[in-house]
């Protein structure tokens, strides 16, 4: 892979592999059988999704297609239920796409990066809305939480927002009205380290040497973190994961 083509944060992502396997296992109770992952980048969380009747990984910047080509390549080895397909939200796109019967769409860090996050959330709850599967029909979310923590990183990765739970369940059950609506906080312990870099030091970039220690001590945090979110109910967390079922 051509590191130099690769956005600085998706190439940081690329090397925490304990962090997007907490993060899939959280979203993966709620990951039906036919998916479509918008914005996968260069496919970071998309080697974690489940292979059951089909997968379509999907991205909005031409230049970053090839990479998310050569990972879905490595990962899913010809699999024919995956494929990778340019989706750009801000165009017609789901014309190509009903055929697919999606029961599941799925994001990641995606949402914040819309100007219009209601018009594009309307367009999936459509789709998924159109779609003949069989079962639960779901919209699955994760983006960044806390109005209060947005920073220099936030602003330098093109973030228009960051979300309270509030807003959030405003935004799905604006776009599915009667939608079954569930969410939590996600990694209170990655926080203060945004807040400290973001707001209070107005650094641009995270740290690799930062990224690499909570890497390691991920699979110590995430036990601990998932009981002060699961069972304590914990308000507080760098991110949030929603989740609309459609009626």
């Amino acid at each position: 892979m051509n590191a130099t083509a690769v956005p600085f944060e998706l190439a940081l992502l690329a090397r925490a592999a304990n962090y997007q396997r907490w993060v899939a296992d959280t979203v993966a109770p709620h990951l039906g059988r036919r998916i479509l992952e918008i914005g996968a980048g260069i496919g970071n969380m998309s080697r974690w999704l489940p292979r059951r009747e089909l997968l379509v990984l999907s991205e909005a910047d031409p230049a970053l297609l090839p990479l998310l080509r050569e990972t879905a390549a490595r990962e899913f080895s010809g699999d024919s239920r995956v494929s990778v397909q340019l989706l750009d939200l801000a165009a017609d796109w789901r014309e190509g796409l009903r055929h697919h019967d999606f029961d599941t769409i799925v994001s990641f860090n995606v949402l914040e990066h819309l100007e219009d996050d209601l018009a594009a959330v309307q367009q999936l709850v459509a789709l998924l809305a159109e779609s003949a599967a069989r079962g639960p029909k779901r919209l699955v979310s994760f983006v960044p939480a806390h109005p209060w923590a947005f920073g220099a990183i936030d602003e330098a990765y093109g973030h228009f927002r960051r979300y309270s739970a509030r807003a959030l369940c405003r935004l799905m059950t604006s776009a599915a009205p009667g939608c079954r609506y569930f969410a939590r906080h996600f990694n209170v312990f990655g926080l203060p380290g945004w807040i400290v870099l973001g707001r209070m030091v107005r650094r641009a970039r995270i740290d690799p040497a930062a990224v690499a220690a909570f890497e390691r001590l991920c699979p110590y945090l995430r036990g601990l973190d998932d009981f002060l979110h699961v069972r304590l109910k914990l308000p507080l967390g760098q991110s949030l994961v929603a989740v609309a079922e459609l009626p």
